[in-house]
């Protein structure tokens, strides 16, 4: 293998094409922002366009509400079950964390997650050590593995650093050596990545990705392809597809929370209930260009202005807004909001 450049496992490498056989077997991606709108809870967005398709079995394995601080010492972290207990809801193959944390009516008691919401992105390190442990004896292969890690972060190139007011910033580079920045990409449909390899325990490892403390891979697998994790910026949990026996001994492993998968789960799916109060703010707020919607667990004020000859339209609450252009009509226009109030809504418990 050519173009290792770290002296250290993992290795970046320039063999993008080990990570051909992910691309060929995720769902084609294609956004949409209707579905979220449409009535029976329909989502355009699939497991499939994360994790490949192939598998015996999948498993999806949530990730916890991270600690918090607190005058008396450091809250822990929280699981999903406990949001459960609280709210009196389920959780299921295709349970969201608003279909928990943001139930029909609003429960008795404090809710345990105090504005806190599931780690978005990666897992936490020990959850990731867990899944390590587990997954080791399930390849052949657990000193080939490979990872992608996403080249978007940011961090990656370095930063200018302000020392004193008055002087020069000073450019501090990245962890990611230049020569790798300027290698090849692993492209899938809405991601492109940077490629190592190393030992399964290397995804947890800070040798990846220099002086960042916890930066696991986005997306990685053995040689022998015997399983695969993949981990998406924008979602709350991890997905493992493999075969039986590993989803099992994940489905059963109490140090995480996991529950069974498939590719064709939707990963943006929302309530009925939520859709329901979503609805009766959108009659409002066509209407009049105002609207506050109450849910269970709070309320989000919007403001809509219609779009003009002249100007696209704005949707706005609380501190965020949005374009909405110039749909093409009415039907146009209300799916368009409807999609925008929809993830507003879920975002009062950060989902």
């Amino acid at each position: 293998m050519t173009g290792m450049v770290a002296p250290a496992a993992p290795r970046w490498s320039d063999a993008v094409g080990e990570a051909d056989w992910v691309r060929d077997r995720l769902i084609p991606f294609q956004q949409d922002l209707a579905p979220l709108a449409e009535s029976g809870g329909s989502a355009s967005y699939r497991a499939g366009f994360v994790v490949p398709s192939g598998f015996e079995a999948y498993a999806r394995v949530l990730h916890p509400l991270p600690p918090t601080g607190s005058p008396t010492g450091v809250n822990p972290a929280v699981r999903w079950r406990e949001v459960a207990a609280w709210s009196g809801r389920s959780i299921g193959r295709e349970t969201q964390f608003h279909s928990i944390a943001m139930p029909p009516e609003r429960p008795v008691g404090e809710a345990p997650f105090s504005g806190r919401h599931p780690q978005i992105g990666a897992p936490p390190s020990a959850d990731t050590q867990v899944l390590v442990e587990v997954l080791r004896g399930a390849t052949t292969t657990p000193e080939q593995c490979f990872f992608c890690l996403w080249d978007g972060y940011g961090w990656e190139r370095g930063s200018s650093v302000l020392t004193r007011p008055g002087e020069p910033r000073i450019t501090r580079p990245g962890p990611i050596p230049e020569e790798v920045l300027r290698g090849p990409r692993v492209h899938h449909p809405i991601r492109d990545y940077l490629l190592y390899a190393g030992r399964v325990e290397d995804t947890i490892t800070s040798a990846l990705f220099g002086h960042v403390p916890h930066q696991p891979a986005n997306l990685w697998w053995p040689a022998d392809r015997a399983w695969c994790v993949a981990s998406d910026i924008d979602l709350s949990w991890t997905y493992v597809g493999g075969t039986r026996a590993i989803t099992d001994r994940l489905l059963a492993d109490e140090r995480i929370e996991a529950v069974p998968a498939a590719i064709e789960d939707p990963i943006d799916r929302v309530e009925a209930w939520v859709q329901r109060w979503v609805e009766e703010g959108i009659a409002t707020l066509l209407a009049t260009g105002d609207a506050t919607i109450t849910t269970s667990v709070g309320s989000v004020r919007f403001s809509l202005e219609r779009p003009r000859r002249s100007r696209p339209g704005w949707l706005r609450w609380g501190t965020g807004g949005a374009s909405i252009g110039h749909p093409a009509d009415e039907a146009a226009l209300r799916l368009t909001v409807a999609a925008y109030v929809t993830r507003a809504v879920i975002g009062l418990v950060g989902e």
